[in-house]
């Protein structure tokens, strides 16, 4: 017998999606936030939980190198087990479990064209989990993706389809929610899911930017703002205009929303700046293509976000973002200054239940035209061009796209007095300018001995300890792609993964499970590979499910391991090939 959600309404009609389809980059007519809103189905997806929805982060915030691609619900207990159910008919089409990431996540398809996800799950519904068990030790690993058969697993809407849970890359225990359409992700708050939201945005700051041409930022200040009353904002300590030396500016916001029964910080839907009344910008968190979502980085203020962890949304376009999410408007934000006629502006935030709120002020050119401070470069990388360096011992290929603005490179080359690197130090630029695609660096090794280069990797420095960005020998340079700036050398490990017991005894007979925390000595990013494992029973190869915000590897006991003394085996290596085994004899 099925289990229902008691107040599913099941149907069979056809609506067929009526999202607006667009490439990156491409002009979008029909952008108007409100007329978005209302084009939606509102009675064709239930909420996929039965208590009234606390909703701790919503589709479009800014998250680290991506926007957040959907609703995320939480627990009504705050632990894991509450049930998750389906939020309209269809049929399961794809399963996946990861150690980080969306965890347990399950795909169903709907026969309106539409997809809903069903992230971070602590357990399937019992068919399924049977299923990617198999799976599991059919191909010997424990992250799979299972492609499902058309209509071989159908669901109803309201079925139960899984536990709540905290899986893969999740920080507490929630449901991460996402409806789908044609390879782009859609705010699920446009379909009529019951989120009760009573409160306009809350505009915390704001920046201003400013601009050259191109709308490249050449400098940046401090805009306060305070609240006058609720939903309506104006410039700190009761100023109505703010005058500035240059001939144009940007604007940036940091603005938050809060639902209903929750104190969490989410994104607002939409943001809108007009001058003197005419509309300049406007950004919607309608939906977006999962490969543009790395633009995240070109829309906030990035350097803002790495430097003070603060998100600025920019209310102008940098010339490289391809983000689809804005209305290609004449001025994509850019605001000409007079010195003798004021700029009324008007910035409005909005969320996805029609909340608003704004601030409003002026803009003058201010005479005294800010000088700004000559920037010291060596190499100048123009952002829609492919650009290089071939310097001998460091080489770099970044490929056409992979900058938001033109870039005035700063590169510097020193040796290295320290016995564990093993090639000169070379500063790239600075962190805090994002990029948007993977690019190559190769650096040439320095007293590098041959029995080491098999150990060696390029090294990105700058934290507590260095991160392992891969590396393979290419033309006597060790070469890997990065996708950020910061300082790069050579390094060497030959240190093998810790394998350091959380339960396991002698004698397991009372254990429901074996658990071990396993640890490498650098910690692996960009194109390096994570630890891998492989864990074994008297021979046999035993499922051992990873979760790597907790560096732990657990196995589950089951029935068809026997009493008696058994012999467990447990291999890990890491990126440059390092193994360590653990081995032990145990009583069952």
């Amino acid at each position: 017998m099925m289990k229902l959600l008691k107040k599913a309404i099941f149907s069979t009609s056809l609506v067929l999606p009526c999202f607006s389809i667009y490439s990156p980059g491409k002009a979008d007519t029909s952008a108007d936030p409100i007329a978005l809103m209302e084009s939606y189905p509102k009675d064709y997806f239930i909420s996929p939980v039965d208590n009234p929805l606390l909703v701790s982060g919503t589709f479009g915030e800014l998250r680290s190198n991506h926007f957040h691609a959907g609703l995320d619900l939480k627990s009504k207990t705050g632990g894991v087990g509450q049930s998750v159910y389906a939020a309209a008919s269809g049929y399961i089409d794809q399963v996946k479990v990861q150690g980080s990431g969306y965890g347990n996540v399950l795909y169903i398809k709907h026969p309106n064209g539409y997809s809903t996800v069903y992230a971070h799950l602590d357990k399937f519904s019992p068919s399924i989990a049977s299923l990617v068990k198999e799976v599991q030790y059919k191909r010997e690993k424990f992250e799979v993706t299972i492609d499902l058969p058309k209509d071989k697993y159908p669901v109803r809407k309201g079925e139960e389809i899984g536990k709540m849970g905290n899986s893969g890359g999740s920080t507490g225990p929630h449901l991460h929610f996402e409806v789908r359409a044609a390879g782009k992700a859609i705010n699920p708050l446009l379909f009529g899911i019951p989120v009760r939201d009573n409160r306009p945005p809350e505009i915390r700051d704001m920046k201003l930017y400013v601009l050259n041409e191109h709308r490249e930022v050449t400098g940046s200040y401090p805009l306060p703002v305070e609240k006058r009353k609720e939903g309506v904002y104006g410039l700190k300590g009761g100023l109505v205009e703010r005058r500035v030396g240059a001939w144009r500016v940007g604007l940036g916001i940091k603005v938050y929303d809060k639902c209903d029964g929750t104190t969490n910080n989410n994104g607002v839907y939409a943001l809108s700046v007009f001058a003197n009344g005419a509309l300049i910008y406007s950004w919607t968190a309608e939906g977006f293509h999962f490969d543009e979502t790395r633009y995240l980085n070109a829309h906030c203020d990035y350097a803002a976000q790495k430097k003070f962890g603060a998100w600025f949304h920019r209310l102008f376009v940098l010339p490289g973002d391809k983000l689809s999410m804005y209305e290609r408007t004449e001025k994509m934000g850019s605001i000409a200054l007079s010195a003798t006629q004021p700029t009324e502006v008007t910035v409005v935030a909005m969320d996805a239940a029609g909340n608003k709120s704004n601030v409003q002020f002026t803009l003058f050119r201010d005479t005294n035209m800010v000088v700004q401070e000559p920037v010291v470069y060596q190499y100048l990388f123009p952002f829609n061009q492919q650009n290089q360096l071939q310097l001998g011992d460091f080489n770099l290929k970044m490929p056409k796209g992979t900058l938001y603005e033109d870039l005035r490179l700063k590169y510097q080359s020193e040796p290295s007095n320290r016995s564990d690197v093993y090639s000169a130090f070379h500063r790239l630029h600075e962190y805090t300018t994002p990029v948007h695609q993977f690019f190559e660096i190769g650096i040439l090794p320095n007293e590098l001995p041959e029995a080491l280069r098999k150990k060696a990797f390029v090294a990105r420095l700058g934290g507590k300890r260095a991160d392992n960005c891969g590396g393979l020998w290419k033309d006597g340079l060790l070469t890997t792609q990065v996708r950020s700036f910061g300082t790069y050398c050579i390094m060497v490990d030959n240190t093998p993964p810790t394998i350091s017991p959380v339960i396991f005894d002698a004698d397991m007979s009372k254990k429901s499970a074996i658990s071990f925390r396993i640890t490498d000595n650098v910690d692996v990013t960009d194109k390096a590979d994570a630890l891998n494992w492989k864990g074994m029973i008297d021979g046999k190869w035993v499922l051992f499910e990873y979760d790597k915000k907790r560096n732990r590897l657990t196995h589950w006991f089951d029935a068809q391991l026997q009493p008696g003394l058994h012999t467990l085996s447990l291999e890990v290596v890491d990126d440059r090939g390092n193994r360590s085994v653990f081995e032990r004899s145990f009583k069952r």
